[in-house]
This record gives structure tokens, C-alpha cells and sequence, in this order.
């Protein structure tokens, strides 16, 4: 599965888009206070939790960080668990928090650094 582009989201709410779906849920991503915090670092506006470059590059990451749960999935038949690194086991992301929502069929990560 290949990044489809689609318009820059604020990184600071949930990160979905239509694509990112396993089986009959969708997935979301959050981003934890380390991730924003190095964001508002790199950002040179004033609305760093807007800024398109930055956001992109951020996005970019989470994309692959689907891509391997996708991938995880596929192989395990199971979701990854908090405390499993996404991606590049030396510099992927960390799930650092995951939750279920049977109502709204969505599952959301929590990413960390």
C-alpha cells in the first residue's frame, strides 16, 4: 500500500484519512506531547500546529507507521501492542497508547518517539 497524497492535516487533532482502514475499522493516529513539542521546535510559524511543511513531514511518518500495522496485521492477525516500535525498530515510532471504539469501529494510536 502506497501513501495516496491527500491535504496536510493539523497535527496537534487525530490524524485519519479514508485509506487508512484494517478490515472494518478505521484507524486514527494521535501524536504524544514529545512529537508536538519537537514540532513546535521545527516550525517557524506562529501556527506551528499548522504549518504544512512540518505537518507533512509528520505525516509522511505516521503513513508508514499505518503501513506496518497493515503489515503487522496481515502477518499476526493482531494489532501491535503498546510498546512496540513502528516501522524502523531504531527509529520508528512507539505506540505509546492504543484504544478501541466498537460504537465508531475506530482504533486509535497514541505515536511517541
Amino acid at each position: 500500500m502506497d501513501f495516496i497524497p491527500i491535504p496536510v492535516q493539523p497535527v496537534i487533532s487525530s490524524l485519519h484519512y479514508e485509506q487508512w482502514r484494517i478490515e472494518t475499522f478505521r484507524i486514527k493516529f494521535l501524536l504524544s506531547e514529545r512529537i508536538l513539542t519537537e514540532i513546535r521546535k521545527l516550525s517557524r510559524q506562529p501556527n506551528w500546529y499548522e504549518d504544512p511543511i512540518v505537518a507533512a513531514t509528520y505525516i509522511d511518518r505516521v503513513n508508514d507507521c499505518f503501513i506496518s500495522i497493515k503489515k503487522f496485521h496481515a502477518l499476526f492477525g493482531v494489532l501491535p501492542q503498546i510498546g512496540d516500535r513502528l516501522y524502523n525498530e531504531d527509529t520508528g515510532m512507539i505506540i505509546q497508547d492504543r484504544s478501541i471504539d466498537g460504537n465508531l469501529m475506530t482504533i486509535t494510536f497514541t505515536l511517541s518517539l
